[in-house]
């Protein structure tokens, strides 16, 4: 069983100041989600932090994305097949990972785990992975027969090689050790930013037909693995009155947007349901700021970013246990449930019958948590100090760190 320890000084001559650390990711488009919106704001955070952090994305030539100026970044292209026939692109990223202190590898599966964990070891640096979700039972099973190949040919190699792992919840660093890792593992959550001022007038200005309601929000990519499918019927089966209101709010994602709206129908509730599209910067902002709750019934996360950022809005969340944010049900910050519809359906029934005292109690619970655990200066800074301490630098005082 993995314990909280503290691990010994790597005996080495490097310091944290030896370079930087290269941070490789599959798509950087915020309409990927998740790990593309929380890694421009964690190297930003890591480096106002003491350390060196730069982005490596492997990125399709239609993505667009915003980095800070002060992060260096270098965009690979993406395809495995392209990868394995050229030879310029493995040494173009050889050349960084030499230059580099090390890697940190963020999602696995995909060509820039398996050719920067390759370059790492074969420049004898330290490399770290990130798993983000990838290794929740759910993820394993979605095209399970093909990772379990993958898993023997590759990733478990690639995975068991890491100096590091990273997990954002301790419920992730137990599916490293269901996976056969015996690696330590840094516990790490996700950070998040809350602006300083959002608008619910200028949501209602764009969305003027849902004046007046309370509006419940739905915020992440359609995809029916974030529970959809659960939503509508559940919505379905608490009949809302006119004055409420479901808003879907997010990118499309391998057409599932077209299957929902065909569900919508065909359950009757199109009256009471919208989709707002994806909504990025201030209209994020102010979505949030509107709502009177936020809902995600995902079946599988690593650590939801919008259920944070819903809640540093203070908004009462009605999540799974699935979303990875423990502190919904022992701070008593909305509703925590299974995956499923039945409580589902109840949660928002008792939501809908909550007053406006116990919602105003929730979302200020849920703002403290934020602003407590999941600030970015804090993640920043826990980082770093991992970066240092794989680096060659002290152990980190702060961070859990642990061991099988």
């Amino acid at each position: 069983m993995a314990t909280l320890i503290q691990l010994p000084e790597r005996s080495s001559s490097a310091t944290s100041r030896s370079g930087t650390w290269l941070n490789l990711v599959a798509h950087l488009d915020p309409k990927y989600g998740g790990i593309s919106a929380v890694l421009p704001p964690l190297c930003e955070a890591v480096s106002e932090a003491g350390a060196d952090a730069s982005l490596v994305p492997f990125c399709g030539p239609d993505e667009h994305y915003d980095v800070a100026p002060s992060i260096p970044l270098d965009v690979f292209p993406l395809g495995m097949r392209r990868w394995l026939v050229d030879g310029e692109l493995r040494r173009r990223l050889a050349d960084h990972v030499i230059e580099s202190a090390g890697l940190h590898i963020h999602g696995i599966w995909q060509e820039h785990c398996l050719f920067g964990a390759q370059a790492a070891r074969d420049a004898n640096k330290p490399y770290m992975i990130s798993a983000h979700g990838m290794l929740d039972p759910w993820a394993l099973r979605n095209k399970g027969w093909k990772k379990r190949i993958y898993s023997a040919l590759i990733e478990r190699r690639n995975v068991s090689g890491a100096a590091c792992l990273h997990a954002l919840t301790s419920a992730e660093a137990q599916e490293y050790r269901e996976f056969g890792a015996r690696n330590p593992i840094a516990v790490i959550p996700n950070g998040v930013h809350i602006p300083a001022t959002a608008s619910a007038p200028a949501f209602f200005r764009k969305f003027p037909e849902l004046a007046g309601k309370r509006v419940l929000l739905y915020l992440a990519r359609l995809h029916f693995k974030k529970g959809l499918d659960l939503l509508c019927h559940a919505w379905k089966n608490i009949s809302p009155g006119e004055e409420h209101h479901l808003v879907l709010a997010g990118p499309d994602f391998e057409g599932t947007k077209q299957r929902v709206e065909e569900m919508i129908a065909e359950l009757g509730i199109g009256k009471s349901v919208s989709f707002a599209g994806m909504l990025k910067g201030s209209d994020k902002w102010n979505a949030l700021a509107a709502a009177d709750a936020f809902v995600l019934p995902s079946r599988s996360e690593g650590l939801s970013v919008s259920v944070l950022e819903a809640m540093g809005m203070s908004k009462p969340a009605i999540v799974t246990s699935r979303c990875n944010v423990p502190e919904v049900r022992t701070r008593e910050c909305g509703w925590m449930i299974e995956p499923n519809e039945t409580e589902l359906t109840t949660a928002l029934q008792e939501y809908f019958s909550s007053n406006a005292a116990t919602r105003k109690r929730m979302g200020w619970n849920g703002r403290r948590v934020v602003e407590q655990i999941y600030s970015w200066e804090t993640v920043g800074h826990q980082m770093a100090a991992v970066y240092e301490w794989l680096s060659g630098g002290s152990q980190p005082a702060q961070v859990d760190l642990r061991v099988a």
